[in-house]
């Protein structure tokens, strides 16, 4: 059985092909690889909530809300540390944050409540260092929550010196 030249060259295109789009898969790979930024997760809680941690409060009740943050990398990439991070901790209008704490021992405070986007108020956390594989920083803000009863939402922007840690947000509800 003879292969005629068309054949032979159908042949030599799809080896071609396939070697080309598989060198470019790796190539798109470690490039991806390599350019990874940070990436975090932001976990909320009730400092005196229930040991679910719903985020379920009283009308006007003042409370700690605890933000856990940490250094998750992505599967397919070198874990990059996540340095000099600065965390916008938002609220809608209808709560008055009081302060935030940081630091690993909660030692830095600040009571400074700034006015954000959407008519939001929030508070600001710099300065923080985050490893992969560390364990993570908490936060606290002391807020007095809404006045009216319903859904609301609130938000952490963060960003470090390698680039954008994303939005995180969050709901509550006020009974």
């Amino acid at each position: 059985m003879e292969m005629d030249f068309e054949s032979v060259v159908d042949i030599v295109s799809l080896i071609f092909l396939v070697v080309s789009s598989s060198f470019l898969g790796l190539l798109t790979f470690l490039m991806l690889k390599s350019s990874a930024k940070p990436k975090l997760r932001v976990k909320v809680s009730p400092k005196d909530g229930d040991e679910k941690g719903k985020l379920i409060f009283h009308q006007g009740q003042i409370s700690t809300l605890r933000f856990y943050i940490e250094n998750v990398g992505h599967w397919y990439a070198a874990k990059p540390a996540a340095s000099n991070i600065i965390l916008w901790i938002n609220f809608e209008s209808a709560f008055k944050p009081t302060k935030i704490r940081y630091g690993s021992t909660l030692e830095i405070e600040d009571q400074v409540v700034r006015l954000g986007k959407s008519d939001s108020k929030y508070l600001q956390a710099r300065g923080i260092y985050l490893f992969h594989e560390e364990p993570g920083e908490m936060v606290e803000v002391d807020v007095e929550m809404p006045k009216k009863k319903g859904g609301y939402r609130f938000w952490v922007a963060a960003h470090s010196d390698q680039g954008g840690c994303g939005v995180h947000k969050f709901k509550l509800k006020i009974i």
